[in-house]
Formats: C-alpha cells, sequence, structure tokens
C-alpha cells in the first residue's frame, strides 16, 4: 500500500520541577503544622514548672483546710521556694539573711505579698508557727507565678526580664541598671568589696 510513512508517537517524560501550585500549597501547610507542634511543646515544656508548682500549692491548701497543721503549710511553703529558686537561679537556692529576702523580693508582686513571705523566713524554724495560711499562700501562688515567668517585681508593677537557659535550667539576668546607676556606682570603687557570696545553705 502506498502513502507516507507512519511514525511511532513518542511523549516527552514529565517533568517534577517545578512543582504544580498544588504541591507548593501542601508543603506549606506541612511546613506550619510542624512549627505549631513545635512551638507548643516548647511552650508546654516551659508552662511545666509552673504547673506543678501551682499543683503543689493546691495541695498545701486543701491539706491546711482539713487539718489546719499551719507547720506544714510552713515547711512545704519553704521548700517549694527553695525549688523554684533551684531552677531559676540556682545560686540564690543557698542564700539566707538578706542576701535570700532581696532575692524573694525582686519576685514579690506588692508589700503585702513580701510581708508574708518575710514572715515565712522569720518562723520557718519555729516549733509551733502561726501563720495566716489564706495570705502566705495567695502570696505563694503569685510570687511561684512570677519566678518561672521571669517577671520582676518593679515600683510600676512586674514586668518579664530576659533569661539564659543553661542546660534545663532557666537562669534570670535581672534587669539592668540604668545609665545613672552606673555613673553613680563609678564614683566610689574604693567601697566595692567583690560580689556577694552566698551565706550557706539553709531554709528560709
Amino acid at each position: 500500500m502506498n502513502g507516507p510513512a507512519l511514525r511511532d508517537i513518542h511523549i516527552p517524560a514529565a517533568a517534577w520541577w517545578p512543582l504544580a501550585p498544588g504541591w507548593w500549597l501542601l508543603l506549606g501547610v506541612l511546613a506550619l503544622a510542624c512549627a505549631g507542634v513545635v512551638l507548643w511543646r516548647a511552650g508546654r515544656a516551659q508552662r511545666g514548672p509552673l504547673r506543678a508548682a501551682l499543683r503543689e500549692i493546691d495541695a498545701l491548701e486543701a491539706r491546711h483546710a482539713r487539718d489546719g497543721d499551719d507547720a506544714c503549710v510552713v515547711d512545704g511553703a519553704s521548700r517549694l521556694m527553695r525549688r523554684v529558686a533551684r531552677r531559676i537561679e540556682p545560686v540564690a537556692a543557698s542564700r539566707s539573711g538578706d542576701a535570700w529576702r532581696a532575692f524573694v523580693h525582686r519576685y514579690a508582686r506588692d508589700e503585702g505579698a513580701r510581708g508574708a513571705l518575710d514572715r515565712l523566713a522569720e518562723i520557718r524554724f519555729h516549733a509551733q508557727p502561726s501563720v495566716d495560711a489564706e495570705v502566705l499562700i495567695t502570696a505563694l501562688r503569685a510570687w511561684c507565678s512570677d519566678a518561672l515567668r521571669g517577671r520582676v517585681s518593679t515600683p510600676f508593677g512586674t514586668k518579664g526580664v530576659g533569661a539564659k537557659r543553661r542546660g534545663d535550667v532557666m537562669v534570670d539576668k535581672g534587669p539592668s541598671p540604668s545609665r545613672a546607676a552606673r555613673a553613680f556606682a563609678s564614683l566610689r570603687p574604693s567601697f566595692r568589696r567583690g560580689k556577694q557570696t552566698p551565706f550557706g545553705k539553709s531554709a528560709p
């Protein structure tokens, strides 16, 4: 049979690049989902110590409501504050006296909370301590919340401060000194005795 010679049809190989718009959309959704999971896990890990502290405070409150034992509340509150201090600033956990009081006041919101926590430090080793448990527990709950969130007390309320993570321990840098404070400190070098050292291990 006469006629033109026919050739087979050759379909070109499909190219995977550039991707179709649907693939880009799928990749974007997966990236957002992964970022959301990472942020959720990081937030949960950060809130874990605070949730544990608040649960312990709730347990102290419930136990005091049952038996009215002030000594149990005082002992439990003191131990909890030391553990919180060890987490956010390990060297502070071994302080006592004025050094411990200064650390506690950094995260105490108001004079009422400072007074309740100072009272706790004073009666810690009394044989039969007497304390207003409701006031103490309220102050303790606020103090733990601000300390574990890095909120430092100022004359204008509380504010967050920068923190540096050392392993699994959050170390609070504290508020930076003002320019006037630095200038004043430079005027009296002869009175500077070096860094303040802990007073030894003791409960508040």
